[in-house]
């Protein structure tokens, strides 16, 4: 059996870390729909705008999410899609009747 790399197993361990957060999970849950600006995600999450801010930059910063601004806005969105699968799955786990409603699909 060949061993898994232990490098590759400390930036999984990292990944993991920076999602495992209610507010960073939350915000992920949300991204999984598309694209949104720090105005709807504090709307929906009901954060500060600081508190926020500080989350959002460490999720870009670790590659989990990019951000893109559109005029005064900046929309943010899931980086990679293999993070919105696990997010995804992480729902149909925890959330199955959000998942649901959506037919499944999210």
């Amino acid at each position: 059996m060949e061993e898994i790399p232990k490098d590759k197993v400390t930036d999984a361990s990292q990944g993991l870390r920076a999602i495992a957060h209610e507010l960073r999970l939350s915000v992920l849950c949300l991204l999984l729909d598309g694209p949104m600006c720090v105005h709807e995600l504090m709307e929906a999450t009901g954060a500060a705008q600081s508190n926020l801010s500080q989350h959002l930059t460490k999720m870009r910063l670790m590659g989990i999410i990019k951000n893109e601004k559109r005029g005064q806005q900046v929309f943010y969105r899931i980086a990679n899609p293999a993070w919105g699968d696990l997010v995804h799955a992480l729902k149909q786990i925890y959330c199955p009747e959000m998942c649901a409603i959506s037919g499944g699909d999210v």
